[in-house]
């Protein structure tokens, strides 16, 4: 049994190599040679599209799903779960995911791509004040404020999504509104 699969394996590698040669072949002796064809096209007659987009304010669709939406008192509301095109490609709506539990129980709402308000930056909130401490010397570290010092955040490389986006709608509102259906089938 062992030796008929190294020879079964073999046969497969063999059959790959000889499609490998013939791929990788010379060139015919009719094709033209590289001095009688013609001249390349110089980089300022032709430019190619930049195929990195990273940076030219595009983003991608399969990276919007899941960025988190946040309400007016920037608590999170829910995250996105679909982008919505019309048949030119314009992005009319994205379905933000509201409540239920892992995924059970929650119900997908429509909201006008427009009214999103997309932010590249991470939404800061203010951090709590640590209470103030028995002694002058006890467990601050010797810092200041006793509080423990953060760096600003480090700018980050561009992303072809945005960060966060914000409605102007509450979370009791999105549950209060109608769920999303779609046709049978998809």
């Amino acid at each position: 049994m062992f030796k008929r699969r190294i020879a079964l394996t073999s046969i497969g590698f063999a059959m790959l190599a000889a499609t490998a040669i013939a791929q990788t072949s010379a060139p015919s002796p009719n094709a033209p040679s590289p001095s009688t064809s013609a001249p390349a096209p110089s980089a300022s007659s032709t430019k190619a599209p930049e195929q990195n987009l990273a940076g030219q304010g595009k983003w991608r669709a399969s990276k919007l799903i899941g960025v988190n939406i946040y309400g007016p008192d920037d608590k999170k509301v829910g995250g996105v779960t679909e982008v919505l095109f019309d048949k030119t490609g314009k992005v009319e709506m994205i379905t933000v995911g509201v409540g239920g539990f892992l995924g059970i129980g929650a119900k997908d709402v429509a909201i006008p791509f427009e009214q999103v308000s997309w932010s590249d930056q991470p939404l800061v909130t203010a951090a709590p004040v640590p209470a103030p401490s028995g002694g002058a010397g006890s467990g601050s570290g010797g810092m200041a404020g006793g509080g423990i010092a953060s760096a600003p955040p480090a700018p980050r490389a561009p992303a072809m999504y945005p960060d966060h986006g914000k409605i102007s709608l509450t979370k009791d509102q999105l549950h209060a509104a109608p769920a999303v259906s779609y046709a049978a089938g998809t």
